[in-house]
């Protein structure tokens, strides 16, 4: 058994709300708990960078072709955003039980400036391959360093002094793992993985404006073939194909949890024809706009991974 599962729970205890999943501050800046009471079909979701962590249940996440399972053993490292389809597994007996960890770059970039040297960690190295999302597994230091954190929420004392520190702790525990690069290599000015990050940040602060992949290459300081390339291995899609899906995932989000019409949300994210904004957004979530607020993660707050 899991040795976080039991601190979940004790979590999920303190959280008044009965619904089949939601998602609760801890206390802890940038740390939020999450539950689901249900199984939950392939569903497409839009995750924040961070570090989604498992105590309890399992998800499977699907990414560019590729497959992610996470759990007990598992944690997910998401160094950029990315549009991802995610299949739950919780029961009313086992529910799924987690936390997700905000990634913060200023506090990303004084750890890195701390401790890069001593990691063995090459700010010129290039690697061939580097995903924007990538499996950890729960153990030794960074499995201590999570329950140090979890245990600490039950005091505020604990939480405002250990809680921060904990925090830290765990992205210094990534950093130092077999895929640290995911997080470090967004320090690094230069490399295609963060100038690929430039153009995410872009994209999400201005989705609703008229963006080519001509004007995504300048802004990430790239040629418009090397971009196109860099792009696609980070992030799973081509940057018109991720385009369309925060455009999708941002207005089901205005839709469901900000109560906007539907010709409201498609103009918001950019649309022109409401009529082309339905069919799309029911061929990405196969039902119409009408009928989002019955997709699944669209009871309570919007889910954090």
């Amino acid at each position: 058994m899991s040795t976080l599962a039991p601190l979940l729970r004790s979590v999920r205890a303190t959280v008044p709300s009965r619904e089949v999943s939601g998602v609760a501050e801890t206390g802890v800046p940038g740390v939020v708990f999450f539950w689901i009471d249900t199984p939950t079909p392939r569903s497409p979701l839009l995750y924040a960078p961070g570090i989604v962590i498992l105590g309890q249940g399992r998800k499977v996440g699907f990414l560019g072709g590729r497959t992610y399972t996470y759990d007990a053993d598992t944690c997910l490292v998401l160094g950029v955003p990315v549009p991802f389809e995610c299949a739950s597994h919780g029961t009313p007996e086992e529910p799924l039980l987690g936390i997700r960890l905000t990634l913060d770059l200023g506090s990303l970039h004084s750890l890195v400036a701390r401790f890069a040297g001593r990691l063995g960690l090459d700010p010129l190295e290039r690697p061939s391959r580097l995903h924007g999302v990538e499996p950890l597994r729960m153990q030794g230091d960074l499995l201590d360093a999570t329950e140090r954190l979890l245990r600490c929420l039950a005091d505020p004392i604990d939480r405002a002094v250990v809680g921060p520190a904990a925090v830290e702790e765990i992205v210094y525990r990534v950093l130092r793992s077999e895929h640290g690069r995911v997080l470090y290599a967004l320090t690094q000015h230069q490399t295609p993985y963060a100038q690929v990050a430039q153009a995410l940040e872009r994209i999400h602060a201005d989705c609703s404006e008229a963006l080519s992949v001509e004007d995504l290459a300048r802004t990430s300081g790239m040629a418009v073939s090397s971009f196109h390339r860099a792009f696609k291995e980070v992030t799973g899609e081509t940057p018109l194909q991720y385009l369309k899906k925060v455009r999708l995932l941002k207005a089901k989000g205005l839709i469901v949890f900000d109560g906007k019409r539907v010709d409201e949300a498609a103009h918001a994210v950019g649309y022109a024809s409401p009529s082309q904004f339905s069919r799309e957004f029911k061929r990405y979530f196969n039902v119409p706009p009408s009928e989002a607020r019955s997709l699944p993660y669209s009871d309570g707050l919007p889910m954090p991974a």
